[in-house]
């Protein structure tokens, strides 16, 4: 999260399913992509804010379609994610690693990836990210009505319920625990080994860097650094940005409304 949202190339074709978790290098691991595949990747979370206002929607109606319970959820989950991701060389990070089961299946011969990262080291990640960003029942008010303003982040709060009552909620949070917890990294790691058949799912560590890699893929190693994008810290300022912004909108509205009063105000004493 933290990179600018991709933009489609109709002519592109999905070859690879990134389906590590947050916090795994899902951002390094996207921009190597980008230049070992030549095309567009679909970070889960800079196209959640920087794809517009119709694809935050579009995710919440499928995430309101988990878990599926019938064959027109199934219908529905699958032509949504394959309209989601038409356009892309490659897809990774949250939502779409929730949605790996489906997209192996929509992309039977795309390479499916898991981004690794030792337990402890990820549940501190996110623990920095959810520290910050956690808020009880009175400051969730307080930032929904901040963002009530912006375009695409004013639905960021209907796109979290319809995705933890969800699918995340069916894969992470049926055993009673508060999302985010540090059992998560490894539920996910049972979910893919278990919806990937074990030749077709390869594991691979962004400390790594190209080779293994380039090995998986069967292409060359490029003669460029590997991209090293710190995941949390470009979480942390997304979040703030945006948070700077919903200010700064009400800040507007309350400068608008104070001038039209005033102005108001002298045309009554005329």
């Amino acid at each position: 999260m933290g990179q600018e949202a991709s933009k489609p190339n109709p002519n592109a074709q999905l070859l690879v399913i990134g389906c590590g978790m947050s916090r795994t290098g899902t951002a390094s691991f996207s921009e190597a992509l980008k230049i070992l595949l030549g095309g567009p990747v679909y970070h889960g979370g800079s196209q959640l804010v920087g794809a517009g206002e119709k694809h935050i929607r579009d995710w919440t109606e499928l995430c309101k379609h988990t878990p599926i319970t019938n064959e027109e959820d199934r219908k529905i989950v699958l032509a949504g994610l394959k309209s989601m991701v038409a356009g892309f060389t490659a897809v990774t990070d949250l939502p779409p690693i929730l949605f790996t089961e489906e997209l192996a299946e929509l992309f039977p011969n795309a390479h499916v990836i898991c981004t690794t990262r030792d337990p402890e080291d990820w549940w501190n990640s996110v623990r920095a990210i959810t520290s910050k960003t956690d808020t009880d029942e009175r400051d969730e008010s307080i930032l929904r009505f901040i963002l009530a303003l912006l375009p695409t982040m004013r639905y960021w709060y209907a796109f979290n319920v319809a995705l933890k009552n969800g699918r995340m909620g069916e894969l992470y949070y049926s055993s009673g625990h508060k999302p985010p917890h540090a059992g998560q990294y490894q539920e996910h790691m049972e979910y893919v080994t278990r919806v990937v058949p074990p030749e077709r799912l390869k594991f691979y560590d962004v400390k790594d860097g190209w080779e293994p890699l380039c090995k998986i893929l069967g292409c060359e190693v490029p003669d460029v650094p590997f991209p090293r994008v710190n995941d949390a810290k470009a979480a942390q300022e997304i979040v703030m940005t945006q948070i700077r912004r919903g200010i700064l909108a009400w800040v507007g509205v309350g400068l608008s409304v104070g001038l039209l009063a005033f102005v108001a105000a002298r045309r009554w004493r005329r």
